[in-house]
């Protein structure tokens, strides 16, 4: 168990370094900051969203201009950190000295972790009406 909320904080907070603290609530992309006087100037940069974003915006559709861009890349960030632990977890419930055996059931369990946590997610910003159709 603490285990699992250890990998949850790690890959979250690398999730967080790497992906999350680059990108403005509006979606843009935030390349520099200068100091003009006493303000900070902040320049954008229209660049493509991280994979797994765009993954989850293009299946289900979700409208850009309604959210927060930002809120939803720190949901994406604890799904996938909870699809990381859980992941792990049961891969150390498996007594084997065998290597390629855990990794063959890690690269079998990634797939569906994946789909059905961001079949979840979907559904509610489905339910919030954050979706195009909605």
């Amino acid at each position: 168990m603490i285990w699992s909320i250890i990998v949850i904080a790690v890959t979250y907070l690398i999730y967080y370094l790497f992906i999350i603290r680059k990108y403005d609530s509006h979606g843009n992309r935030i390349i520099k900051q200068k100091k003009k006087g006493k303000k900070k100037k902040k320049e954008y940069d229209m660049a493509k969203y991280p994979a797994e974003v765009e993954l989850f915006i293009y299946r289900y559709k979700i409208d850009i201009k309604k959210i927060n861009f930002r809120g939803m890349l720190k949901l994406l960030g604890f799904v996938c950190s909870l699809d990381i632990a859980f992941i792990i977890t049961v891969l150390s419930f498996i007594q084997t000295d065998n290597m390629y055996i855990l990794l063959g059931i890690g690269a079998l369990l990634v797939i569906p972790v994946i789909l059905i946590s961001f079949s979840l997610l979907g559904r509610y910003f489905k339910k919030k009406g954050l979706t195009k159709n909605a």
